[in-house]
């Protein structure tokens, strides 16, 4: 048989007991990472889908982590968004382009990045987001 809490204080301890659960997130939340918050915050809950016209050319092996050399180009009509994500970075949005409408869509940078990350080079064209994704190992060694 349950007991009853007996004075004020014992009756809010056993509702923190019982509503802390409710307070706490969800398993389905808790597995996400950094960048897939980011990714969808950026693209404001839609998925963005793979897709070929999204060009992201970024070395696997760079020479420094300090300024690692990105290239993102879309043959996407309608392009007016180029983001970039860096998976291992402490903030996981690395960079965001606006662009105008007669400009050309293709980006190149440099990132650094702080541990074996995954870069996401995100776009959208048409209202649509797409994505491209490639993995890059920096070294531990001195910068």
């Amino acid at each position: 048989m349950p007991s009853f809490p007996r004075s004020r204080r014992d009756f809010i301890r056993m509702l923190l007991c019982l509503g802390g659960g409710l307070l706490l997130p969800s398993g389905r939340a808790a597995e996400k990472s950094a960048s897939d918050r980011a990714l969808e915050r950026l693209t404001r809950g839609k998925t963005a889908e793979f897709h070929r016209g999204v060009e992201l050319v970024v070395p696997t092996t760079p020479e420094t982590r300090l300024a690692v050399p990105v290239i993102v180009h879309s043959r996407l009509a309608g392009t007016d968004l180029i983001a970039l994500l860096v998976s291992g970075n402490p903030e996981s949005l690395a960079a965001r382009f606006d662009l105008a409408p007669p400009m050309h869509p293709y980006i190149r940078t440099q990132l650094k990045i702080v541990e074996d990350s995954e870069v996401i080079a995100v776009v959208r064209a048409a209202g649509r987001y797409f994505q491209q994704r490639s993995k890059v190992s920096v070294s531990e060694g001195c910068d």
